[in-house]
């Protein structure tokens, strides 16, 4: 772990421009891990934020749609991870995949909020039958 931390900033700072693709169980499996490496290893507080917003964020996945058994079985399948070379890269497109999620959920809320409101105050002063 001592190993990640240097390159933490690196990979959090937004150089990263691509989606993780994170579509798998397995997938979703090796960016928990490393966002659980990053949070521990991070040193300052908004790498830790993200860190463990992205950790969540994977945990949620997994919770939400693996069975015991293949977590189990992609936990196993990671074998050695990867190494302190490859983790800022994978690292920033787990994180990004997170936030490209927390912004579609946010579009979707901002665009059902006027529909919610306008039938919500339909009914309002109008008298009961």
């Amino acid at each position: 772990m001592r190993r990640i931390a240097p390159v933490l900033a690196l990979a959090l700072a937004g150089g990263i421009a691509t989606v993780a693709p994170a579509q798998t169980v397995a997938d979703d499996v090796r960016c928990l891990f490393l966002s659980n490496a990053f949070a521990t290893a991070a040193k300052d507080e908004p790498a830790r934020r993200v860190s463990t917003l992205t950790r969540a964020f994977y945990l949620g996945r997994l919770n939400g749609r693996a069975t015991p058994a293949a977590l189990a079985a992609a936990i196993k399948a990671q074998g050695p991870g990867v190494t302190a070379a490859q983790a800022p890269a994978a690292m920033g497109a787990c994180a990004k995949r997170a936030e490209v999620a927390e912004q579609q959920m946010a579009a979707v809320a901002q665009r059902a909020r006027p529909a919610a409101r306008a039938s919500a105050g339909a009914g309002a002063g109008q008298p009961r039958r």
